[in-house]
């Protein structure tokens, strides 16, 4: 039995996917056409900005270099990127590296890519390829939540924003209270910075529910 066949099915033989076009040269065709469509206001500004933010992020590198095996080989690379979005603050909260400056810039960066791609489902949809399966978006899309919400237990527990001492456990705890906005008053934030930490996961969240809606109401539409 191949194992292979457990990601990925049928094989691909010479070419896993086709040509796909260079990530950072495809982006440059994105911002383009944001320029030139006929939009005013808020929308036109929000929708060059996360068109330019998108090169800050590693992302485009990681389908670039990737893309050389096809679009198969960068839908994959971009999954393996999302798990390791998704197991490197909870190893951090295990390990106890959140007393590491660096560790924390690592996390705030993933987190801010990762809000800037939700962002870019909701603003940016339009100018995108279509899915390539609405269950691998949403599970992508869940795991991307399950990250934002580990990210948050460990800015809570390195900056010491909560009224309690913090395990892994506890801020994790606290941080998936916070995001489903249950609120049982147990812990609370001990300072101003706290709270404003706690209303950023909340708004952070809240493009959740609305990219969660959005899949939700286009497989209504489509069925």
């Amino acid at each position: 039995m191949n194992l292979l066949k457990i990601f990925v099915n049928p094989l691909p033989e010479q070419d896993p996917g086709g040509q796909v076009p260079e990530a950072y040269s495809e982006q440059l065709r994105y911002v383009r056409k944001v320029w030139n469509e006929q939009t005013f206001g808020l929308e036109r500004v929000v929708r060059l900005a996360l068109c330019v933010i998108q090169f800050f992020f590693p992302i485009l590198l990681i389908r670039d270099i990737f893309g050389r095996w096809g679009s198969l080989g960068r839908r994959l690379a971009v999954e393996f990127y999302t798990l390791l979005k998704f197991l490197f603050p909870l190893i951090v909260l295990w390990q106890g590296w959140y007393a590491h400056p660096f560790i924390i810039f690592l996390i705030v960066y993933f987190l801010a890519d990762t809000f800037v791609h939700i962002l870019h489902l909701i603003f940016l949809e339009d100018i995108h390829a279509a899915a390539v399966s609405y269950r691998r978006s949403l599970l992508l899309i869940f795991f991307h939540y399950i990250e934002v919400m580990s990210d948050f237990a460990v800015v809570y527990t390195a900056f010491d924003l909560l009224n309690r001492q913090m395990d892994p456990i506890t801020a994790l705890y606290f941080s998936v209270v916070a995001t489903t906005t249950v609120g049982f008053g147990d812990i609370a934030a001990k300072n101003a910075a706290g709270q404003m930490v706690v209303i950023t996961q909340l708004l952070v969240c809240v493009t959740f529910i609305i990219v969660f809606i959005n899949y939700f109401s286009q497989k209504r539409s489509e069925t």
